[in-house]
């Protein structure tokens, strides 16, 4: 191995472990251990208007999900200063009315951490039933791998927690979903080995029943360092609809996780980096692979976050794909050079694929003298790099804004956002190789569009007491370069949904998607439209 080489890799480990052992040295010694709030929950979108209001500053949005531990260390933040105002704003009485109840275990542990419950079981954290129809060949994604075919479609599905003396937590997400039809999206055999499959289905029409367990995972807390064994879901990234290297797109992850879940500020000169995060995860993709494609591929992730001031995130995410039947027989030397390694060796048993990516995410509260129209603005850029080249090149990127209580109107929010996963080297090269296609169980695992793709997204949101609504267009290009007719999806959508009470609401939503060139044959068009019902209760 040359020596700068050498160099390099044993840097990284020496700043791992440092990194590691600084999380345990500075960690707040009442941290308890406390399961993940699903990715699926309005809270996340919910955080994004207490942070453009300036009610919250340390949290880091780019990582997630989020402990409850960490949920209820924002809470007190937003609490505080919402309790401070002479008249709150209707984003605060939200808070106050609504997820001061929901969380209230962990508002009051974050609040009295000397008086929390070591040992406790909550049956039903939340639960759920929806019904979809689907008429035509509609394109689902960002929803955890969830299968919908052609027909009639209906879920039911409970969350459930429990921690065992303070140091151990547990999570799980059973599911019953029926579909009318097996024509599954996301699961048709990829007919290019080199290339990610698309969405797509069968034509077998008969109805299944699937009982699974969706998520399930147990962790080991301790001081501010926690070891999540199980299947969970990841967001790496700041963006609204779409992330490079790791979204909601894919089945969740049977995984080993090492993450400290609350930020921790570094001493030193390091304290101006400011509150401090990260993820490492490992993990056996136990799917069916095409061809060539390598099975029971290994998946090495890591991402890094950091808050140096309270209006910029910054954050760095890494994804490597490697070994495999065949491919097993790697020293530990081996599996080094794979990971922190920058050289493409293809048809050898370190080969790999992997992604990198940077991001920064800028956002401005209290901003109406100066943009007249909202009151708070949230920029944010990912860009990524694919395989060799320093820095990595075939290049991919994700950029987009948010714009918040528009026109004066509270509770209102507009995201528009902009992917291309199509390098003009390279077009094809994101999320595909020969090997080690980075996608589970038929899905990306980064964003949806996929490879040689690009995808602008535009959504405007209103939330009133009772009532809250969102309208939306989803323009999603493939092949742009490596196709002769490029194929164009256009996705309208609208959702309105009832809150019942503080606890439970009930959603309508509707979709319409128009095909150009559908299959990339030219001038195929398709019309597919989407009903669903949901109605949501929480404990």
């Amino acid at each position: 191995m040359p020596v700068n080489k050498k160099i390099l890799i044993s840097t990284a480990g020496i700043l791992s472990a440092l990194l590691l052992l600084t999380m345990v040295a500075f960690s707040p010694a009442h941290a308890a251990s406390s399961p993940n709030v699903s990715l699926e929950r309005d809270l996340y979108s919910e955080m994004e208007f207490w942070a453009a209001e300036g009610l919250i500053q340390s949290q880091l949005n780019s990582i997630r999900p989020f402990a409850g531990s960490e949920v209820g260390n924002q809470l007190v933040a937003a609490l505080d200063k919402c309790n401070a105002m002479k008249t709150p704003s209707a984003t605060c009485k939200r808070i106050q009315q609504h997820y001061a109840s929901l969380f209230k275990a962990e508002l009051d542990e974050a609040r009295f951490p000397d008086h929390m419950n070591n040992t406790f079981i909550k049956p039903v954290e939340t639960f759920s039933l929806s019904y979809k129809y689907l008429d035509g060949d509609f394109s689902i994604y960002n929803k955890e791998g969830i299968q919908y075919s052609e027909g009639q479609n209906a879920m039911i599905q409970l969350q459930s927690q429990a921690r065992l003396w303070r140091v151990f937590s547990f999570f799980i997400q059973p599911m019953v979903i029926y579909n009318q039809h097996t024509g599954f999206h996301s699961i048709q055999p990829n007919p290019k080995p080199s290339v990610a499959p698309p969405n797509g289905w069968s034509d077998n029409e008969s109805s299944s029943i699937d009982v699974r367990l969706h998520k399930g995972y147990g962790k080991l807390t301790l001081y501010n360092v926690e070891l999540l064994v199980g299947r969970d879901s990841l967001w790496w990234g700041p963006a609204y609809h779409g992330a490079l290297l790791m979204s909601n797109n894919a089945h969740p992850f049977d995984m080993i996780k090492l993450s400290n879940p609350e930020p921790v500020l570094l001493p030193w000169l390091f304290s101006y980096l400011g509150p401090v995060q990260f993820n490492l995860i490992f993990s056996e993709l136990k799917d069916d692979r095409q061809n060539n494609q390598l099975e029971n591929p290994f998946l090495y992730g890591g991402r890094l976050g950091l808050k140096p001031h309270p209006c910029l995130e910054l954050g760095a995410s890494h994804l490597v794909l490697f070994s495999g039947e065949g491919r097993r027989s790697l020293s530990f030397t081996d599996v080094i050079n794979i990971l922190y390694g920058n050289e493409n060796r293809d048809n050898q048993k370190t080969d790999s694929n992997q992604e990198f990516a940077l991001d920064a995410a800028l956002t401005l509260p209290n901003m109406k003298k100066y943009l007249f129209l909202a009151d708070g603005l949230k920029l944010y850029v990912e860009w990524g790099g694919e395989d060799t080249g320093l820095p990595p090149d075939r290049r991919a990127y994700v950029t987009g804004l948010a714009l918040y209580k528009l026109f004066g109107l509270e509770r209102t929010a507009l995201h528009v956002e902009y992917a291309r996963m199509s390098p003009s080297s390279v077009p094809g090269s994101w999320y595909n190789h020969g090997s080690y296609p980075m996608y589970y169980r038929g899905s990306v695992f980064g964003h949806h569009a996929g490879s040689d793709a690009d995808d602008l997204f535009i959504e405007w949101s209103q939330d009133f007491e009772k009532i809250f609504y969102k309208l939306g267009f989803d323009r999603e290009r493939s092949g742009i370069q490596t196709r002769d007719d490029t194929q164009t999806q256009n996705q309208y959508f609208g959702e309105v949904g009832y809150r019942l009470n503080d606890h439970s609401d009930i959603k309508l939503s509707y979709a319409y998607e128009k095909v150009d060139n559908a299959d990339y044959v030219k001038d195929e068009s398709q019309s597919n439209h989407y009903v669903g019902f949901e109605a949501t209760f929480s404990f």
